[in-house]
């Protein structure tokens, strides 16, 4: 089995694991998305894209530093 093949169980699996199912040729949610869900998924998103770009701009620092330790917990975060 070639690498892509791995990858594509693996997401398979994982689109499972979340409870997730193939239908009618999509990939369906077991829950019904609501406004609620797509508001959390919007700030989620929000929240994930703020992160990155501190993280991005933390890279290079100093080894020890207080930004070190700062981009520390943010890898952990995301």
């Amino acid at each position: 089995m070639i690498n892509i093949d791995r990858q594509r169980v693996a997401a398979v699996r994982k689109l499972e694991a979340l409870g997730y199912s193939y239908q009618g040729g999509e990939w369906v949610p077991a829950t019904p998305v609501t406004q609620q869900s797509l508001l959390l998924t919007a700030e989620s998103d929000a929240l994930h894209g703020s992160l990155v770009r501190r993280a991005d701009a933390l890279e290079g620092c100093t080894r020890g530093s207080v930004e070190e330790a700062e981009l520390e917990g943010i890898v952990d975060v995301i």
